[in-house]
């Protein structure tokens, strides 16, 4: 039998929480699924016929590769950050066909096998498998619930090993909900200084911001002290996963990044994944995004709503600040494990909420909803989330 890579040597088993998913599936029973992340299934309003039209693009029909994207397409990516404030240029610009596939450019850029680097805790769970495959080993710093998801500077600094070689972070960070200040982003540079580490800031959930504060950081490749990369993508701005756009922008002391835009290059040649029509049709899809971002927004600040309404004082569960993104981490009672807590939800009532635990938080009694469920099936779901939690804790 021929035995997989230790990248690809995954426990396949399900989980509790999975196996009570999949039976309730294959029971025809409902569920309402609170942690939906796909924007295309949740009834918003696309202007498909504008989209279709651009994807349809005559010069799709040649050839023309281009390690970094098409110029245009860049510079169309550029001039998006341009009419929000952000002087980007399109050199900057590295286009990608995901944020998955920049962040395993960028760990083929910065690691060798066996090397690690840093990443917050709690966060996308994502990183651990893409390190993985990578052959690149994860180390966490903690966020600090009690200062609202900031960045424990002095953690950060300790957990930073001889072989590390990069510091991840993520601008809003899903699931907190947490950004990156100026403060923190001058701890972490200066932390980056001190370790010759480079620094990757996953910037996807950047248009959804809440609650605004004058020192967020923005774009973290602009103006930056150390090499620094910043990616971004239409799967959330535009709220299109499908159409396999992302970016990153680069930035950093000019002659560093110029030397390693080059290798970005060799890597991104080496698959050259982002397909013309795609490329011929951003500007299109960036156009059609504002109306679809202003649809999720609605949404969003809609079921931030209902959670207010329906967890009141009386509530056993508790709603935190919500300053942005798509996610809410909800404290519930630890009188069971998280996972115990999303199977029984599953079992009993068809509510589909993550354990915390999936997203590393260490104290049990946090699960994470997604906020862009359709409004019947959010409120739905919560009110039966409600009434499980106090019924099980009588």
């Amino acid at each position: 039998m021929v035995r997989p890579s230790e990248r690809a040597s995954w426990d396949l088993s399900p989980n509790a929480f999975t196996s009570a998913c999949r039976r309730r599936v294959a029971e025809g029973s409902p569920l309402f699924d609170l942690a939906q992340s796909n924007p295309t299934t949740i009834g918003i309003d696309y202007p498909a016929d504008a989209i279709l039209r651009a994807l349809s693009n005559p010069a799709a029909m040649r050839y023309e590769p281009s390690s970094l994207g098409l110029a245009q397409a860049r510079e169309q990516v550029a001039a998006w950050y341009q009419a929000r404030g952000l002087s980007v240029r399109s050199e900057q610009v590295v286009l990608t066909a995901s944020s998955s596939e920049a962040y395993a450019y960028l760990l083929k850029l910065l690691c060798n096998p066996g090397e690690s680097i840093l990443v917050p805790q709690p966060s996308y769970p994502l990183f651990d498998q893409l390190a993985r495959l990578e052959s690149v080993s994860i180390l966490r710093y903690p966020l600090v619930a009690d200062d609202r998801w900031r960045v424990d500077v002095g953690a950060l600094r300790a957990a930073v090993r001889p072989n590390t070689r990069a510091l991840f972070v993520v601008s809003p960070n899903n699931p907190t909900g947490s950004y990156l200040h100026a403060d923190e982003r001058d701890a972490i540079e200066s932390v980056a200084r001190e370790f010759n580490l480079a620094i990757v800031c996953d910037e996807v959930f950047a248009e959804y911001v809440w609650v605004e504060a004058e020192d967020r950081v923005r774009c973290a490749a602009l103006n930056a002290a150390v090499p620094t990369f910043s990616l971004g993508g239409l799967s959330k701005s535009a709220g299109t996963p499908q159409m396999k756009l992302g970016w990153i922008l680069v930035g950093g002391p000019t002659a560093e990044c110029r030397e390693l835009l080059e290798r970005i290059e060799m890597i991104a040649d080496t698959f050259l994944s982002v397909s013309a029509p795609v490329q011929y049709a951003a500007q299109a899809l960036l156009d059609a995004a504002e109306c679809v971002r202003v649809q999720l927004a609605q949404r969003i600040l809609g079921n931030i709503e209902r959670l207010r309404n329906t967890f009141g004082p009386s509530s056993l569960v508790t709603v935190p600040a919500i300053d942005a993104g798509w996610y809410v981490s909800l404290r519930v009672p630890s009188i069971m494990s998280d996972e115990a807590w999303a199977a029984m939800l599953v079992e009993r009532d068809g509510v589909v909420v993550h354990p915390g635990s999936f997203f590393g938080f260490e104290r049990e009694g946090t699960l994470v909803a997604g906020l862009i469920a359709p409004p019947d099936v959010f409120e739905e779901g919560i009110r039966r989330l409600n009434r499980r939690i106090a019924e099980t804790c009588r």
